[in-house]
């Protein structure tokens, strides 16, 4: 009897243990859980807090932005292929602020008339069209494949086949206005 005494306490002491040992990891993972919680409570009101600061102190805008004139810019690869069936490609160095405003004048002149056809530009600058600069043009271009461009170049199409080609500022300024 004495020795099944023992044995009972035996069992109680390491189920006492086993209970002490659960509970005692419980209450770490709860622990856990609740400083996670805690952090992100603390760190979402600090951020809706932050984000609410900063849009009641800016001063919205709602005036009307003067108007940008923006010229459907193409690359030199899609010149053949407008919808269009009458339009112009302007190709230029946009680089050049001062051939780029002289440009963008003789367009809008040339868009304020009441007759007039779509016109394209295209920037000899930009690393998409180097392939089409060269040193001497091709004024009898057919194709995009045989495309060159040296300088300022107006292109006339008309169903997708060149028309004209004019080389030079005053010969482009002639024709456009």
């Amino acid at each position: 009897m004495a020795n099944n005494r023992q044995y009972r306490r035996k069992i109680h002491s390491k189920v006492d243990s086993i209970d002490s040992s659960f509970s005692s990891e419980m209450f770490k993972v709860v622990k856990i859980l609740l400083a996670v919680i805690v952090f992100l409570a603390v760190f979402y009101f600090l951020t809706v807090y932050l984000l609410e600061r900063d849009t009641s102190s800016s001063i919205v805008d709602t005036s009307p932005a003067e108007a940008d004139i923006q010229y459907q810019e193409i690359l030199a690869g899609n010149s053949f292929s407008m919808k269009d069936n009458h339009y112009f490609v302007l190709y230029y160095d946009m680089s050049s602020e001062d051939l780029k405003s002289s440009y963008t004048n003789l367009i809008s002149t040339y868009e304020d008339k009441d007759e007039h056809y779509s016109i394209y530009t295209v920037d000899m600058s930009s690393a998409f069209n180097k392939k089409f600069s060269a040193d001497t043009s091709n004024p009898s271009v057919q194709t995009v494949d045989n495309l060159k461009i040296s300088g300022p170049t107006l292109i006339e199409f008309s169903e997708g086949k060149v028309v004209d080609y004019v080389e030079g500022f005053d010969a482009i300024s002639d024709v456009l206005n």
